[in-house]
């Protein structure tokens, strides 16, 4: 089991897999909220919607992410007034990510930390994780990774249909994974975003950018 680890007074839980949260008997608001988010994952992110605006899963690599125990979770104890060490505890948790993820065993795209935030509630907490979000994005993209944000009555649209939100989910939460060609869209309009990208894919992430770019207008039309 991974080491717990702390930005004092904030603390999180040890990574557990959907399997692991699933047979636990615990009843903590952590684990409860952890429960949510397993379920979401593996359920809601696993599944095709009629609201996507393509054919698949909204995730493709929920389920066999899930099944394999590459995604994972953990509870933070943060409260409202923790931004600064939530953003500290996310640094940790994405050097412990890249960690883990050499020794695992399974493939990059279906590996995953998600981070809940059992003691946060509300539009005031969510635009603080949005806060930490935003200022930990940079630096995650530049190493590879993706880190997004999941909260009740997200309002970030769906990147083939602005009407759909798949980050609308049941607990504050934030979550880390490796960069993959469907990020093309989240790299557009920067150009620190855009070099990262290209330099982890190479052509085919140049190849994603340009459609990327094509396709921003029809949209916004």
């Amino acid at each position: 089991m991974h080491a717990r680890f702390s930005v004092d007074p904030v603390a999180i839980s040890p990574f557990r897999t959907v399997r692991e949260i699933a047979e636990s008997t615990a009843t903590t608001p952590g684990h409860q909220a952890m429960a949510k988010m397993a379920c979401f994952v593996s359920q809601k992110l696993a599944s095709k919607h009629a609201d996507l605006g393509r054919a698949g899963p909204v995730c493709p690599f929920a389920r066999r992410g899930a099944a394999s125990g590459g995604i994972r979770f953990a509870d933070c104890t943060a409260g409202p007034d923790d931004e600064a060490q939530i953003t500290g505890l996310m640094t940790k948790v994405r050097d412990e990510f890249l960690e883990w993820g050499e020794k695992s065993g399974i493939p990059p795209m279906l590996r995953a930390y998600v981070v809940t935030f059992s003691a946060l509630g509300g539009a005031k907490d969510a635009a603080m994780i949005e806060n930490v979000q935003k200022r930990l994005k940079p630096d995650y993209v530049e190493r590879g990774l993706m880190i997004g944000q999941f909260y009740p009555g997200c309002e970030e649209s769906g990147i083939r249909n602005p009407d759909f939100r798949p980050l609308d989910a049941p607990v504050i939460s934030l979550a880390v994974r490796f960069m993959a060609l469907a990020d093309a869209p989240f790299m557009l309009g920067d150009a620190q975003f855009r070099a990262a990208f290209v330099a982890r894919h190479g052509a085919a992430g140049e190849r994603e950018l340009a459609l990327a770019e094509q396709a921003r207008p029809a949209a916004a039309g």
